[in-house]
């Protein structure tokens, strides 16, 4: 039985753990908006609106499932190949024997799977079902960006730890909590008795004395080997064949379908994952304009370029909307593109987990015209005849649809296409999209997907992905 139709087969089986999942989501916290309420009032709105006046009971429920949803870290990690390096079948078999050896003392192995419609893409699907997992006595506590990267598999790194207890030393038992208030003090020594979240218990690799007094600035502080969930630790392996990416990340470049030759627009390119993407479909041919407006953010992008060995892409930190300022100061940059990319500035409401919301209502509303005047850009870049992606990690209607919207009615040149491979569910109503536009659309959010798609299509982050043609 070859790993893609053993993938179909298996989701019965994951779906059985999904049903012990109660007592370890018990650790998290239910609302990750409770100091955010302007916020979760605007959500909350927005999925009324679009459910109509006559369900309004029906969004609440929908709205506490989904609030949940964010909650909880996918059950699935997905990985793209560079298969311009090595073929996925070996990839596949390269990970699975990473992590059979690596699992050896910690129980049963994941499962690494081709998914079975995108073809570069792997699945890690964890086959512990850890129904409860005692907090150790020793405590450490971590920021909640740390706490939600443990989640998704990683191990503690020394710049996320806030607290640890006296006397710790490289080798102990500790459980690790995420600060969900943002008061625990670095160097605290003391349990932690703020807001918190258990995130699973590991091996202290380092004592209080190097993170805090020794001052050590980098390295893995705690080894993760009981996690809450099983997301497996891939970070760093294999990083010139593998990259860790979110399911509708690859779609986004699968969509917008760069062909060899052809001259592309990524504009907000860091980190660099679609970027890479985009320009291993164009196997390298062409050429692929990567931009970014903090220089920090794009040498990340040109240091991936460089890893994966790929020549076509041109990255320049320089504030999009601008481009004409760009074309002024560098030689041979083309005045429009076949394909643009634009994966916009948005509130990140979609990522999971989301421990807590530090997004303020003011900041909420500051997204939308900054998406609005990039998309106005992306259009006056694109040729006649050419193919524009529009794609957010974030659920707000204000942010997708309502953008999709405002664009169809501002320029008559373009219209919304079907979208290759089309994964995700609708968009929503109420935002000025007809029922045709909708289903155009590609909107990850949990329960609100099509009947057949299969698990690992759903749980997924927060996503929004449309594509547009425009006229010649």
């Amino acid at each position: 039985m070859n790993a893609r139709v053993h993938g179909l087969l298996f989701g019965h089986s994951i779906r059985k753990c999904a049903g012990r999942l109660g007592t370890m989501d018990s650790f998290l916290p239910a609302n990750p908006f409770v100091k955010q309420p302007q916020v979760e009032e605007q959500l909350l709105a927005e999925l009324r609106a679009s459910c109509g006046q006559d369900d309004a009971s029906g969004a609440d429920e929908r709205w506490r499932q989904l609030r949940r949803w964010l909650s909880l870290p996918p059950r699935y990690t997905t990985v793209r190949v560079n298969t311009r390096e090595t073929s996925v079948e070996q990839a596949r078999v390269a990970v699975q024997e990473h992590l059979s050896a690596s699992h050896v003392r910690f129980g049963e192995a994941p499962l690494v799977l081709l998914h079975p419609c995108l073809d570069e893409l792997l699945l890690v699907v964890s086959r512990q079902c850890r129904a409860q997992v005692v907090p150790s006595s020793r405590e450490v506590v971590v920021d909640a960006d740390c706490g939600q990267a443990v989640l998704r598999g990683a191990h503690v790194f020394v710049p996320g730890v806030l607290g640890a207890p006296k006397g710790l030393e490289a080798g102990e038992r500790v459980a690790v909590f995420a600060d969900l208030e943002g008061s625990c003090l670095r160097g605290y020594a003391r349990p932690y008795r703020g807001e918190r979240a258990f995130l699973g218990n590991g091996t202290a690799l380092v004592s209080r004395r190097d993170i805090f007094v020794s001052q050590l600035a980098r390295g893995v502080a705690v080894r993760m080997t009981e996690p809450l969930f099983g997301c497996p630790p891939l970070n760093g392996l294999m990083t010139q064949t593998l990259l860790l990416q979110n399911l509708p990340s690859v779609l986004c470049g699968l969509v917008l379908g760069p062909q060899p030759g052809e001259s592309v627009l990524d504009m907000c390119a860091a980190p660099g994952g679609k970027t890479t993407h985009l320009a291993t479909l164009m196997d390298d041919k062409g050429l692929l304009v990567a931009l970014d407006r903090a220089e920090s953010r794009l040498s990340r992008v040109r240091a991936l370029c460089d890893l994966w060995g790929l020549s076509c892409v041109r990255a320049h930190a320089h504030d999009a909307n601008d481009y004409q300022g760009l074309r002024a100061t560098v030689q041979d940059l083309p005045e429009r593109f076949d394909r643009v990319l634009l994966d916009a500035p948005c509130s990140g409401l979609g990522q999971r987990p989301l421990l807590v919301c530090r997004q303020t209502a003011g900041q909420l509303r500051s997204y939308p015209p900054q998406q609005r005047a990039l998309l106005d850009t992306a259009v006056r870049l694109l040729k006649p005849g050419g193919t524009l992606v529009y794609s957010t990690c974030t659920l707000t209607t204000s942010e997708n649809e309502a953008i999709v919207a405002w664009a169809l009615a501002r320029f008559s040149e373009l219209r919304l296409v079907p979208q290759e491979p089309h994964l995700g569910g609708v968009g929503r109503a109420g935002a000025g999209l007809d029922d045709d536009q909708r289903h155009l659309v590609q909107r990850f959010e949990g329960q609100q997907v099509w009947p057949e798609s299969q698990d690992y299509n759903v749980d997924t982050i927060g996503f929004f992905i449309a594509c547009f043609r425009k006229a010649e």
